[in-house]
């Protein structure tokens, strides 16, 4: 009897554990994950690797990554998207990538988030809707207080794309690659709406659109 009743309480821990993993989602969960790809049987850019009922991760092919001498492996950098079914939202951000030339148009491919403690490789990154358009921009900071440089804030900033100038600011408690996306994005809805805002700051610079992400 005490057999069965422990084995019930490790299936409802391990049915609450599944759940708990399907319905939240880190950028830091992709760290180390690997793929194959095969350039010839890829026909598109957009490459979904992981999916389940919450969430959708999407690989950016950049063909021109590829090119290389195949005797070594390629360190460089790729675009994924994370996609909450919840909001219908994706954010875009940068990884970087080990790749491998294993045969016959097959590429290993080991992902990492780029982040050093509490830093990021490259901090901006942008919301997407539904359609994979731009409708955010989207900035990660880590910063000592003006009274304390030993006092250390991270947060994130979600910018308006449509004018560069609404936007709204919250404090993480820690790397933005170990918040759950959703909570990210829950924070969209806060974001002022004031068309009469005039001389405003985009916090994205056109130099990091330019060399870090793909067109629209």
């Amino acid at each position: 009897m005490e057999s069965k009743q422990l084995n019930r309480i490790i299936l409802l821990l391990t049915l609450t554990f599944s759940m708990n993993l399907f319905s939240q989602m880190k950028m830091m969960d992709i760290d180390g994950k690997k793929l194959t790809i095969n350039l010839k049987k890829e026909k598109g850019d957009i490459i979904k690797i992981i999916e389940n009922r919450d969430f959708n991760v999407f690989y950016l092919l950049d063909r021109e990554r590829f090119d290389f001498d195949k005797k070594f492996r390629n360190v460089d950098l790729v675009n994924l998207i994370f996609f909450s079914k919840k909001y219908n939202k994706a954010i875009l951000t940068i990884f970087k990538q080990s790749i491998n030339y294993k045969g016959k148009s097959n590429y290993n491919i080991t992902l990492y988030t780029g982040s050093h403690d509490e830093y990021m490789f490259q901090p901006s990154m942008i919301i997407l809707d539904k359609n994979f358009n731009y409708e955010y921009l989207m900035k990660y900071y880590y910063m000592p207080l003006p009274d304390d440089k030993n006092i250390y804030t991270s947060g994130i900033k979600i910018q308006d794309n449509k004018n560069r100038c609404n936007i709204i600011e919250f404090d993480i408690k820690g790397n933005i690659v170990y918040e759950n996306i959703d909570n990210i994005l829950s924070n969209i809805s806060k974001i002022p709406i004031d068309n009469t805002l005039k001389n405003c700051d985009p916090i994205i610079y056109e130099t990091d659109l330019k060399d870090f992400f793909r067109n629209k």
